[in-house]
């Protein structure tokens, strides 16, 4: 839901850089030269399929009656799992480099959470355990918060159209530049104070399939809640602030203009939790 650059590295460039770095295992790095070539063919699918938000299609690994199946080539699934873990994330590794570029390509904004949560690692948006062809793939690896990690993320993966997460390197723009998260903003009372809800509404003319995946994503990363806490931290001064414009005598039109619609136009992309806290604030405003 927060777009990110596609990596500017190659699968061809990090399997390279991963082979650089295996010097104390002669075999491994052998299985992973006569392998490259159909490793680094695995690319294209891959990004065919995520531009049209079709990744379930590919499907995962069968490790029935054989936990360390034969994946690609000569690879089998430790192979590549241990390419990953010993041979990619190790900043002492020629590899680290990338891993860190594409850590910190995020600015510290996971883009699963629209930039609440600072992430701390990569996540496999097809997991490593289920789709060991694409552990060390840039396009597969996604900057992450711990949050999003674990409660939304996760080791899943979706099995039909609906339940495919926005792939934030991938999916179509619609995702990132139209509005279908907003709020309600609840008045409260006395000692019990306001709160926000935010929900989902697509645009009426996407589709079906299009609706489903959003409204998915909102519920699988607890985006209702996340959000809510966030828009809830920056309440009080806001409600200072047009109680203090009230009692100079400004009238809602202007605290709209002056306070709120500010906030609006602030928001750093269109499904932003700051974007629907101020608009449900206009709404309310008397």
């Amino acid at each position: 839901m927060m777009r990110l650059s596609k990596p500017k590295y190659s699968f061809k460039k990090t399997i390279e850089a991963c082979k650089a770095g295996i010097t104390g295992n002669p075999s491994l790095r052998d299985k992973l030269l006569a392998s490259a070539s159909d490793l680094e063919a695995l690319e294209v699918q891959y990004l065919d399929l995520a531009d049209i938000g079709r990744l379930y299609m590919i499907p995962p690994i069968n490790t029935d009656g054989n936990k360390d199946p034969r994946v690609i080539c000569i690879l089998n699934k430790s192979h590549l799992v241990q390419i990953y873990d010993q041979y990619f994330v190790p900043k002492s590794k020629p590899a680290g480099k990338i891993y860190n570029a594409l850590l910190n390509a995020a600015k510290e904004k996971c883009p699963f959470c629209g930039g609440i949560g600072t992430p701390r690692n990569l996540d496999h948006f097809l997991p490593k355990a289920h789709f060991p062809q694409f552990a060390v793939l840039p396009l597969n690896l996604v900057p992450v918060c711990r949050d999003c990690n674990m409660d939304g993320k996760g080791h899943a993966f979706a099995t039909n159209a609906e339940d495919q997460i926005i792939h934030p390197y991938a999916d179509d723009g619609r995702f990132f530049l139209e509005q279908w998260i907003f709020a309600t903003y609840h008045e409260g009372n006395g000692a019990k104070p306001g709160e926000f809800e935010y929900y989902t509404l697509p645009p009426d003319n996407w589709s079906a399939v299009d609706k489903a995946r959003v409204k998915n994503h909102f519920k699988d990363f607890n985006l209702a809640k996340r959000y809510g806490t966030k828009a809830g931290q920056r309440l009080g001064t806001e409600l200072l602030q047009i109680k203090n414009m009230k009692q100079i005598g400004f009238d809602r039109e202007i605290i709209k203009s002056i306070l709120l619609q500010p906030g609006v136009d602030a928001a750093p992309f269109a499904n932003h939790w700051q974007m629907g806290m101020y608009q449900a604030l206009m709404h309310t405003i008397h």
